[in-house]
């Protein structure tokens, strides 16, 4: 158990491009799962996907951790 938690918190702190796309998706795909089964309104469960999807890069730009840096 130990291993797997120390590969997920490694995971969550990877600060790559490629994590945070993933994180992203992972966000995405758990929402929607989350607001289908609660709600069984899949067509919900699909727009909020694609606003965790859209939310998720714009609060890491806003953070300070966007990819564009101008001198």
């Amino acid at each position: 158990m130990r291993r797997i938690t120390e590969a997920f918190v490694a995971w969550c702190a990877d600060d790559s491009a490629a994590a945070r796309f993933e994180r992203t998706v992972v966000q995405g795909v758990l929402a929607a799962v989350a607001v289908g089964v609660t709600t069984g309104e899949w067509g919900a469960s699909f727009g909020t996907a694609v606003i965790v999807a859209v939310l998720s890069p714009v609060q890491a730009a806003l953070g300070g951790k966007g990819e564009e840096h101008h001198a």
